[in-house]
């Protein structure tokens, strides 16, 4: 008799475990932090909202991989609406949160609530999780705010750059009056997904050979065929169209435009320690 007693009330906590779907919640869950574990230099993106909407879009296009993180009940059919391939149901400032994110193997995070509060909730546990795990390179954060008080607030707390929408659609909207030819064309080959060249800025490491060295002397252009733009020196002073005289400093940052290709072996170039072979064949 007791046996069958508890027999019976085990099948009965199963069924009702069933019939609330906790089972089946946590199974998928589990699915999703085994996907998610795999991750490497990903970005967490804190609450969902129109912006994660068009962020996630251009992440999947250019292949960044990407979590979303938000408390929403419904967060799996949004997710399976807007084609986010991971997510974490959790309020995103908790410990919890940042673990099922994988935060520790992330490149950054961005946090773009509506509320000022949460995004600096939010980056005082990424700066805090980060010391507690021993990061040497500190995340990229990116965050949003509505006006100068709040941007100057989020960067005073850590965050790496503040993106305000109104002034962003403002400073477009000036570009397009003054110059629409030239928005146009750098919608072309700026920020197309196929665009035919890219432009980024490339950080001189400790280590390489291009310190203190004449930027005529590094010959990038023809040996990576990309043209340097701009400098910027350790003190943010920014040189446009810098001459070939120009000395390239410790922390000295190369403002570069090309190909996706050409880029990408400027980098390997300059994070060399010894001069390249490819400067004796030019």
């Amino acid at each position: 008799i007791l046996g069958f007693g508890l027999f019976s009330f085990s099948v009965g906590i199963l069924v009702e475990v069933l019939n609330k779907g906790h089972l089946l919640n946590t199974i998928k869950e589990r699915n999703m932090l085994y996907r998610i574990a795999r991750l490497k230099n990903h970005f967490v993106i804190c609450h969902h909202n129109e912006i994660t909407i068009e962020l996630s879009k251009q992440f999947r296009e250019n292949h960044i991989p990407f979590v979303v993180v938000d408390p929403r009940e419904d967060l799996a059919s949004i997710a399976e609406k807007y084609k986010y391939p991971y997510y974490v149901k959790e309020e995103p400032h908790t410990e919890i949160a940042l673990l099922k994110s994988y935060l520790s193997s992330a490149r950054g995070i961005i946090t773009l609530s509506e509320n000022t509060a949460d995004n600096i909730a939010q980056i005082a546990s990424a700066r805090l999780y980060e010391k507690e795990i021993g990061l040497k390179k500190p995340y990229y954060v990116i965050t949003s705010a509505t006006n100068e008080n709040d941007i100057d607030k989020l960067k005073k707390l850590g965050a790496n750059r503040v993106i305000s929408p109104t002034k962003l659609m403002a400073e477009r909207l000036r570009a397009m009056s003054l110059r629409p030819d030239m928005e146009n064309m750098l919608e072309n080959l700026l920020y197309r997904k196929d665009a035919p060249i890219d432009m980024e800025e490339i950080k001189i490491p400790d280590h390489s050979w291009l310190r203190f060295k004449k930027l005529k002397e590094t010959r990038l252009r023809d040996i990576a065929n990309v043209s340097i733009v701009g400098i910027k020196d350790n003190k943010d002073n920014f040189i446009p169209m810098p001459k070939g005289d120009v000395l390239v400093g410790t922390g000295s940052k190369l403002l570069v435009i090309g190909t996706a290709e050409s880029i990408r072996a400027t980098k390997r170039i300059i994070r060399k320690k010894q001069k390249p072979e490819e400067l004796k064949y030019v």
